[in-house]
């Protein structure tokens, strides 16, 4: 896996196994990618809609998923990895952490474990070319999305309006999961913040 971190990221690429050591109150973490599209005048987010087989069916949300303590060398790998098996693109940057959200999992099998999940502002190759030496935008609807269709079923690139007026009101376009299991919208609208802030200071 080939991607670049942002200085500031460089914690999170100590080997996974003692990232997790050092954090033992959590049984389990989580990674999140916050993938933009930059072709259009204002920025499009991805959002995979759930499985109506899988846990919160219809829900709409970024890719993510489990770390792997056997095979993910670090956290970051672990972000790359899932999006790729989730979306098909391949992340090139990881730009920054969006949010660390914490909860109690319970298993099936009884019992419970506490989880951390690390969200990230990512870019993926398939969103960008090179041409005549610069850098270019690649039109959002010719970015290579690959949905794992046992997880998700369809997806969308949102702007952040129609975001917000789904998390305000229950005709919006995107059904999101209850605050109670899930940061998803809050942690989107943060994704917005982030690269908004970024594009005013370029």
């Amino acid at each position: 896996m080939t991607y670049t971190v942002s200085p500031h990221l460089e914690y999170f690429t100590i080997p996974l196994t003692k990232f997790a050591a050092a954090r033992p109150e959590f049984g389990g973490f989580g990674v999140g990618a916050y993938i933009f599209s930059h072709a259009d005048p204002t920025p499009r987010i991805l959002l995979l809609q759930r499985a109506l087989t899988d846990s919160m069916p219809g829900c709409w949300e970024g890719p993510g998923g489990a770390c792997e303590l056997e095979t993910d060398k670090t956290l970051l790998d672990s972000l790359v990895r899932e999006t790729l098996e989730e979306t098909g693109l391949h992340v090139s940057h990881i730009i920054d952490l969006v949010a660390v959200d914490c909860w109690e999992h319970h298993r099936h099998s009884g019992g419970k474990i506490r989880i951390a999940k690390y969200s990230f502002v990512v870019e993926v190759q398939e969103a960008l070319l090179w041409s005549a030496g610069k850098q270019q935008s690649v039109p959002t609807l010719q970015i290579p999305v690959q949905l794992e269709p046992l997880e998700h079923q369809k997806f969308d690139w949102a702007i952040k309006e129609d975001v917000l007026l789904s998390v305000q009101s229950p005709n919006g376009r995107y059904m999101f999961p209850l605050h109670l299991i899930s940061h998803q919208a809050p942690n989107i609208i943060r994704a917005f913040e982030l690269v908004e802030e970024r594009q005013s200071k370029e």
